[in-house]
């Protein structure tokens, strides 16, 4: 299941190894995730998930339909997204780590609600991706402030 979350090579249609996680592709996973915490998937929640999906699918050669299907299948095959963030640590730059961190909120905020269950998860996320509190409280102000323009 988290081969489809990595990049392929140029030169070979294989999948390549941990270091080319995609961090779109998890961006959305995890943004997946926060959509659901609270229980169900809002439209607005979903829509901005496939809005960006629409964005990457074409790179991917993949539909966007397949795309979140894979998503919501990773999401409802009760495999953990802490291998995700092992990932993430070991080999993302800090600055995708806040790119990841504001698409969360801006996936909570789409529906014009941030649920308890919806902070707790991103924040929960942002700790263990070792994100300082005032870096995520930034950053949670700029996703508001995007939702709201």
């Amino acid at each position: 299941m988290f081969n489809f979350f990595k990049k392929k090579t140029n030169t070979s249609n294989d999948l390549v190894d941990k270091e080319s996680f995609d961090i779109e592709l998890i961006g959305f996973a995890l943004a997946y995730e926060v959509a659901r915490s609270d229980g169900k998937v809002d439209e607005d929640e979903l829509f901005t998930i496939k809005k960006n999906i629409a964005n990457k699918s074409v790179e991917l050669n993949y539909s966007s339909e397949e795309v979140l299907e894979k998503i919501e299948e990773q999401s409802t095959s009760q495999v953990s997204f802490h291998n995700f963030i092992n990932d993430i640590n070991h080999f993302f730059s800090i600055d995708e780590k806040y790119r990841l961190i504001k698409f969360l909120w801006e996936t909570a905020y789409s529906d014009n609600v941030l649920t308890v269950d919806e902070e707790r998860l991103i924040r929960r996320i942002a700790d263990m991706l070792h994100v300082k509190d005032l870096k995520v409280l930034k950053l949670k102000h700029e996703a508001k402030k995007n939702i709201e323009n």
